[in-house]
């Protein structure tokens, strides 16, 4: 297995992944994905296992600590200074989860936002990933003003060191 960032190669999987792991209201659109992988690559991540991808992380940069609602259907490129990462999806194949698969994407991602000086990684998640991602060292920052998908989420904050 590896870790690699996406091509459009990859976006008819991570398309599929997004859809088998997020109810309808809760997806990015195709066109926002295919705009992170074609555009936004640089920080977003697939693990590929043999040809196929188990898993995938979409972030941009972002000008707030916190994610907001403009990240899951953004197709250009923000403006002002961008000095945050935030995470649109993290997503792992039914048949690799449990394996550490999204423990290392975010490692990953960790060390791109160190090597690029950004101040830290943001995201959203529901309360049942609360103690996932304070496992891996994202501060829970309580509920958060997203209402994507019409979703109660939280607020989650990587700071860089």
């Amino acid at each position: 297995m590896q870790i690699r960032h996406p091509n459009l190669e990859d976006l008819a999987s991570i398309v599929a992944l997004e859809q088998a792991n997020f109810q309808l209201e809760e997806q990015i659109a195709e066109e926002v994905l295919a705009y992170y992988v074609a555009e936004e690559w640089r920080t977003c991540l697939v693990m590929e296992d043999a040809g196929t991808i188990a898993g995938f992380l979409l972030a941009l940069p972002s000008s707030s600590g916190v994610v907001t609602d403009e990240i899951f259907s953004r197709t250009k490129p923000a403006s002002g200074q961008q000095t945050h990462l935030a995470i649109a999806s993290l997503s792992i194949s039914d048949s690799y989860q449990g394996q550490g698969i999204g423990t290392l994407l975010l490692a990953a991602l960790k060390e791109i936002a160190t090597a690029d000086c950004y101040q830290g990684i943001s995201l959203t998640c529901k309360d049942y990933l609360l103690s996932y991602y304070q496992m891996n060292q994202f501060t829970d920052l309580g509920v958060s003003q997203s209402q994507f998908g019409g979703q109660v989420w939280y607020d989650m904050y990587w700071k860089a060191l």
